[in-house]
């Protein structure tokens, strides 16, 4: 019997007959490269790509895909839901002005009653005996609501890529030349009517930060298909009765 990423496998071959194994990822100790390739590319991460118990927990904290982590998928749709939070349903003000304290300097966790509010909500990291940090939604929900006011700008969606769920895109408001990587199913979805083949070359419209640090740290919100048709509902100025 083998173990590969989806669990125990019995050969039905023999002792002669060998799987080939798996290579090992290079940027962690827990999973094979192949694995990681789907963990970074999905939401689930790697451990939702494995249905052994013993293999969820020992792929559960993978760096390669996990939401902390810079550049993968999860990081990617944890930042347009903190924009979308900030934008849309901020928290309560005294939840808000303790991101702002912990983000001017450093602040006492252990002083902080309302700090396990935001922490669960992922804006900060702390645990007891260490000093409280904003992670990149924490700055990022800052930002969208304090910071250089959100616009509306084009969107030119150059390329995708369907095994990474992402898209490169041009964004003006943001910088001339620098291409944007965005989520796929934040462009390809039924509030836009366009799949991920339709993409190439399409002009959508987004909400926006334009003073964002760098390309990575752009997040588009409201996007929008100018194209979209617009159907009138019956008894409606433009199109009823």
């Amino acid at each position: 019997m083998t173990i590969y990423d989806d669990g125990p496998v019995h050969e039905p071959f023999g002792p002669e007959y060998v799987r080939p194994k798996n290579a090992d990822c290079s940027d962690c100790d827990c999973c094979t490269a192949a694995l990681c390739a789907k963990g970074r590319a999905s939401l689930s991460e790697c451990a939702g790509h494995v249905n052994a118990p013993e293999l969820v927990e020992r792929v559960g904290n993978c760096p390669c895909s996990a939401e902390r982590t810079r550049g993968t998928l999860s990081w990617r749709a944890a930042m347009v839901r903190a924009v979308t939070f900030a934008t849309e349903k901020p928290l309560r003000e005294a939840l808000e002005a303790l991101l702002a304290r912990i983000a001017d300097g450093p602040v006492d966790g252990g002083l902080e009653p309302l700090l396990p509010k935001v922490v669960v909500r992922r804006y900060v990291k702390w645990a007891p005996g260490l000093t409280p940090e904003l992670t990149d939604f924490g700055r990022a929900y800052l930002d969208a609501r304090r910071g250089v006011p959100r616009v509306e700008s084009l969107v030119l969606v150059l390329s995708g890529d369907e095994d990474a769920r992402t898209v490169q895109a041009a964004v003006p408001a943001f910088s001339a030349d620098q291409l944007v990587t965005v989520p796929l199913d934040l462009v390809a979805n039924s509030r836009t009517e366009l799949g991920p083949k339709d993409l190439e070359s399409v002009t959508l419209y987004a909400e926006v930060n334009p003073g964002a640090r760098e390309a990575d740290d752009v997040v588009l919100t409201k996007v929008r298909n100018p194209a979209m048709a617009v159907t009138a509902r019956p008894g409606s100025p433009d199109g009823g009765q």
